[in-house]
């Protein structure tokens, strides 16, 4: 059995209602290229926002909108009322994660997806 992996991403916000490319903290890369199927487990703030901040989260694939949206006001590791999102297949291909921040002040937004299998 091949154990989940946790990768942390961070959208560096500028402005409200603008939509921005999260990148891997790791890489600095901001598409991840997936030559296997894997599944998203899961996605959870890290840290969460400052109070009054809302960010959306948008899932892209070969450079399309999949139309799939999470929503950090449902993703705080710390709450028991958490949404669970997953899980999400992922074919082989090349996935972007972008975010909007619709509520609050600027600011950037981080966190982290675990997955089934390792992105190399």
């Amino acid at each position: 059995m091949v154990a989940p992996t946790l990768t942390r991403f961070t959208a560096p916000i500028s402005a409200l209602n603008t939509l921005t490319n999260a990148t891997h903290d790791d890489s600095g890369m901001s598409e991840i290229v997936f030559l296997e199927p894997n599944q998203i487990l899961d996605v959870v703030n890290s840290p969460d926002p400052a109070s009054g901040n809302r960010y959306i989260i948008q899932i892209w694939k070969n450079g399309r909108d999949t139309g799939k949206r999470l929503y950090s006001d449902a993703m705080s590791p710390a709450s028991a009322g958490r949404v669970a999102i997953g899980p999400i297949d992922v074919s082989p291909g090349k996935l972007q994660f972008k975010v909007i921040q619709v509520a609050g002040t600027a600011a950037s937004y981080s966190f982290v997806v675990k997955w089934v299998k390792d992105i190399v």
